[in-house]
């Protein structure tokens, strides 16, 4: 399985990199779904037949900016004999970008596969991973973990600590609510449903629109199929809305899609005709220099 691609959206540069690509069962991202129906839409014969899955995170350059658009897993994700398991920091400087250089790191939502390299060890303390940048989260996802609602998965209770704390005890964390700018070319899309502060984000640049869907969509038939709801999804009714207004934004923007949960690369373009909506892969042209 490929860890990484690059290409171009207007004038912004994208990197699609893994933090782990695997082949596993998925039947747990179609929950409560007819077998026979989720399993033919992905082309396989069996629910326990292995699908590729990725745990993926976007390297975004343009107008002087370098974003990093989630972590992966980090130190301490369960994929270890996953192809390119922990890998994301060398892919990143396979680009040639150092990490000193990127500006922000901005979360779809702070699951833990989601926000892994945000720190390392040192000396007996976690510090950030990206000295120079800052960390954007929405409002209402730092509200949710902050509640004492969350249930973490038992194997990672207390990773905030490690890769999320650090950050907001220096000072690195700003917040933003709703649909708004938040860098020259990436506009913030609340997509609540996975997570009630999840966020997706469409980058913009000459004319051209990619959507970020993060986990809205684990698979592009959650795009397809709105009701498909994954069991990981803490509120169905909000997922299968954000799933609507992702369709919704990509058809009126004309815009690319694709998530951090797509092989790579997995790009594609949206379109509904009598009542049924349509996700087509779209060929694009990889770019080998990042710069």
């Amino acid at each position: 399985m490929r860890l990484s691609a690059t290409f171009k959206v207007g004038e912004v540069s994208v990197a699609a990199l893994s933090d782990a690509a695997t082949e596993m069962p998925v039947p747990k991202f179609f929950n409560n779904v007819p077998v026979h129906q989720w399993t033919k839409a992905l082309s396989i014969k069996a629910p326990d037949d292995n699908v590729p899955f990725n745990f993926g995170s976007f390297l975004l350059r343009g107008n002087s900016r370098t974003v990093l658009l989630d972590t992966g897993f980090g130190e301490q994700g369960p994929y270890t004999e996953a192809e390119g398991a922990g890998g994301l920091l060398d892919r990143i400087r396979d680009l040639g970008v150092n990490l000193e250089e990127i500006d922000a790191v901005i979360h779809t939502h702070l699951h833990f596969d989601h926000v892994g390299w945000n720190t390392v060890p040192q000396e007996g303390q976690r510090i950030p991973t990206f000295p120079n940048a800052v960390w954007r989260v929405s409002d209402e996802e730092i509200a949710w973990w902050n509640s004492g609602a969350v249930q973490p998965h038992p194997d990672y209770v207390g990773i905030l600590e490690d890769v999320f704390d650090p950050i907001v005890e220096r000072g690195k964390v700003e917040t933003f609510s709703g649909e708004q700018l938040i860098e020259p070319f990436l506009t913030s899309i609340p997509t609540p449903g996975h997570t009630p502060g999840h966020t997706s984000f469409l980058l913009s640049s000459g004319g051209e629109h990619l959507l970020l869907v993060g986990d809205a969509a684990h698979h592009p038939e959650h795009l397809v199929n709105h009701e498909w709801v994954p069991a990981v999804d803490q509120d169905p009714t909000e997922t299968t809305r954000s799933r609507r207004r992702i369709v919704d934004v990509a058809i009126e923007k004309n815009a690319l899609v694709t998530g951090g949960h797509f092989p790579i690369l997995t790009v594609g373009k949206l379109s509904e005709s009598d009542s049924s909506i349509h996700f087509e892969p779209v060929n694009i042209d990889e770019t080998v220099d990042f710069s």
